[in-house]
């Protein structure tokens, strides 16, 4: 596999670690349409939305087949509902570690998006049998034309000695209709409006100050502002459109851990290194041949290896491909999808696709989610998930990318027997001191695995089989607990609180357990 770069002339790198100062005066760059391609606007209809929307995955709705509606438990500590019932695609959420409360922004396929505020439970309704509930308020941002279909909190980012605009607390919500809100995320209240692009697919803040923001669209564009004064800094055009029907573009990006680069994934299968400064291209990294192989890459994560310097991009021809920023090359092809492993599985748990002629069996591919664990759990692991509901962690070491383990639920986990029907795998997160991954799937659970040896260590369901979870975010207490917030397709939110230690802890001592008796039957007479 080889990378290509267009720039080999002008690949020098920015100097300084910071592109932006808080005391620099912002330069608005108003694009020409003919550069940036002069692509149309997508349709507004609202069956453009069946097939679902994502902020920087691909189209995993698919991945869930005609499962069977069943009733799970409902293990969520809250159910969050304003949507009216219609799929939520988008969720972002933020943990104030000073008060434990829980702010949750929300956005649906009925063109709003909502607020909403969490106060932590007390310790008297927590004892409580059963315990009282998280008291929440919800507060709608906007309704818009289109789907809000990304979101992002710049809280975490914001330096603590910012004072103004450049201190302010925002959430940012991407919308189909090509317009980026901004919301004080105390209050509620608009702070501003950006336009540029055409359908928004992603936003994310920068990591040094929280005070720009990325967003990129179908139309093959990336945008970059500054949100204190509401200025485009940069339109970064590359990326080829796609098909033309929506399918293409740019399908996720962000910026470097150190904020000197932005990164973006395309559905004309690159990944694309940006300088913010100048909006050069200084890199090309071409991880799917659209002539052999087709198909485009849908989604990305940075900030991987012993130096920072590694990303990741998933894409729908059922790899992953790893690249070293700096270095400027590919150093591996993460094999996701194994067909032969697959059918022997049943397709795993996204299920199968038969052809007209009903010869041929299609088993889905694509790879939706991927995630470099924490240096602080091993700075050379990286995983996958995909819409054949396996989730694989991988070790990058040598560089060329071993499979240490495929987690697939075990059928008597979940199921009576045969193959635990999952769907695909929407998202993942690792936990930031713990070698556990926590993953979103499409028949609505979250499930949670020791990256260490692949085991299934809790499930956490929230009473709706079958409808699939389109987005997740998860923040961490002091104490390691997870609060996992699910966007799901039935038009509910669901926010879950998991003992990540002791479920780890239950889960090794069952496994001693099962040990032990087989042990057992090994001498029995």
């Amino acid at each position: 596999m080889e990378s290509a770069n267009p720039d080999d002339g002008n690949v020098d790198y920015d100097d300084e670690p910071a592109f932006l100062s808080p005391d620099d005066d912002a330069v608005e760059v108003v694009p020409d349409d003919d550069d940036a391609g002069g692509a149309e606007p997508m349709d507004d209809e609202d069956e453009d939305m069946a097939d679902g929307a994502d902020d920087g995955g691909g189209d995993a709705a698919g991945a869930g087949g005609d499962r069977t509606r069943q009733t799970s438990p409902d293990r969520s500590a809250l159910t969050l509902i304003s949507h009216s019932g219609q799929p939520v695609y988008a969720v972002a959420a933020h943990l104030d570690p000073s008060t434990g409360s829980l702010t949750v922004a929300t956005g649906g396929g009925d063109d709003r998006a909502f607020l909403h505020k969490v106060v932590p439970t007390s310790s008297v309704a927590a004892a409580a049998t059963p315990p009282s509930p998280p008291a929440s308020e919800s507060k709608q941002l906007c309704k818009r034309s289109d789907t809000v279909s990304s979101l992002a909190f710049n809280a975490e980012y914001i330096d603590p000695n910012a004072t103004g605009k450049a201190g302010r607390k925002l959430a940012a919500a991407g919308c189909y209709d090509g317009t980026i809100g901004l919301y004080d995320a105390d209050t509620g209240e608009e702070a501003a409006t950006l336009d540029g692009p055409t359908d928004v697919e992603f936003v994310a803040w920068h990591p040094k100050g929280g005070t720009v923001l990325l967003a990129g669209s179908t139309d093959g564009t990336a945008w970059m502002y500054h949100t204190p004064t509401s200025r485009c800094l940069q339109v970064f055009v590359g990326h080829e459109s796609g098909d033309g029907g929506g399918g293409g573009g740019v399908s996720a990006g962000t910026f470097t851990p150190d904020g000197r680069f932005a990164l973006t994934s395309g559905m004309d299968g690159t990944l694309r290194l940006w300088a913010p400064k100048t909006g050069v291209c200084k890199h090309v990294f071409r991880l799917i041949d659209q002539e052999s192989e087709g198909g485009g890459l849908t989604c990305l994560a940075a900030g991987g290896g012993p130096d920072g310097q590694l990303a990741i991009a998933g894409g729908e021809d059922g790899n992953a491909g790893v690249v070293h920023l700096k270095g400027k090359k590919v150093v591996a092809k993460l094999a996701h999808f194994d067909g032969s492993a697959a059918a022997a599985q049943g397709g795993g748990g996204g299920g199968m696709d038969v052809d007209e002629g009903g010869d041929d069996v299609v088993l889905p591919r694509s790879v939706e989610a991927v995630a470099f664990a924490p240096p602080s759990v091993n700075c050379h692991w990286a995983a996958t998930g995909g819409v054949d509901g396996t989730v694989k962690v991988w070790d990058l070491t040598h560089g060329s990318g071993q499979l240490r383990h495929a987690c697939r639920p075990p059928a008597s986990a979940e199921g009576e027997g045969g193959n635990v029907d999952t769907g695909g795998v929407t998202a993942l997160r690792w936990h930031p001191s713990m070698a556990v991954l926590l993953a979103s799937y499409a028949d609505g659970a979250v499930r949670v695995w020791d990256a260490r040896d692949g085991t299934l260590v809790d499930v956490l369901t929230g009473g709706h089989d079958g409808s699939m979870i389109n987005g997740m975010d998860v923040q961490f207490a002091a104490d390691g607990k997870a609060i996992v917030v699910t966007a799901v397709d039935d038009g509910s939110v669901k926010v879950f609180e998991s003992d990540v230690g002791v479920a780890m802890e239950r889960a090794a001592e069952e496994r001693r357990a099962q040990l032990q008796e087989a042990e057992q039957q090994k001498v029995a007479p």
